[in-house]
């Protein structure tokens, strides 16, 4: 039973892999220069690739369209050790989808890589974007107008709050799950105090903190919670061969 097992398994992997799209060519060496933290990458709509000094992870990343906090797993030098990638479509491809762009990424690090992945539920500690008692205080969206996107100071025309759970990553530092139930985009200004590398002496104390901020200015509010959530498990990943 075991090894019938494992048949189904091989030909499921096959029957998936059939008419996905693959890059024609692909170059894959490591990085061995001092470009340490300097990274390129580019994936145009003619399906080429070009990748420098890209780490596995942000690889994985951008193939699957996922962010930071919704990954987990794979050895420590998928985070540090980086990569030169060159890689092209076939010539007769006169344009190629983003979407099919991706997927061929996808198939290059599961050919050269060897990634092995999965999705499970994982219950996750993260911040719950929640609407504050009364009510959102969020401007309808103003199309067309210039905006500013800084660390401590938005001023942006146009933003879904799915987009601005994103921008709230980055400073908790702790994945953030929009669970206000507004779908549209609004004009989103936010100012608070930034917390330079949780070093308290270094803020802006004539503004408020984040938490603050987005209720007294949004009318939301940031809540820690246990949630229950979809991630992407690294089962696999090796060390490509140069070529």
């Amino acid at each position: 039973m075991k090894r019938l097992g494992m048949a189904a398994l091989i030909l499921l992997s096959a029957l998936w892999s059939q008419g996905r799209p693959v890059f024609e060519v692909a170059s894959v060496h490591a990085n061995r220069s001092s470009e340490a933290g300097q990274s390129f990458f580019d994936l145009n709509g003619s399906g080429r690739l070009t990748a420098r000094n890209m780490v596995v992870w942000d690889l994985i990343r951008h193939a699957f369209g996922l962010r930071d906090t919704q990954m987990v797993g794979g050895p420590a030098w998928t985070k540090t050790e980086g990569f030169d990638i060159q890689a092209t479509a076939s010539a007769s491809a006169a344009a190629v989808e983003r979407p099919s762009a991706l997927q061929m990424l996808q198939m290059l690090l599961e050919d050269r890589f060897h990634l092995r992945w999965h999705y499970e539920m994982r219950e996750t500690t993260a911040y719950a974007l929640r609407v504050a008692p009364g009510g959102p205080k969020l401007a309808p969206a103003k199309e067309g107008q210039p905006g500013r996107v800084a660390m401590g100071d938005l001023n942006v025309p146009s933003m879904t709050l799915a987009t601005l759970c994103q921008i709230l990553e980055h400073e908790t530092r702790r994945l953030v799950v929009d669970e206000t139930g507004l779908k549209d985009s609004y004009a989103i200004e936010l100012q608070w105090a930034r917390d330079v590398a949780g070093v308290t002496a270094e803020m802006d104390t004539s503004r408020p903190s984040l938490f603050t901020a987005v209720q007294q200015q949004l009318g939301l509010r940031l809540e820690s919670a246990k949630l229950s959530l979809k991630v992407f498990v690294i089962d696999e990943v090796q060390r490509p061969g140069e070529n």
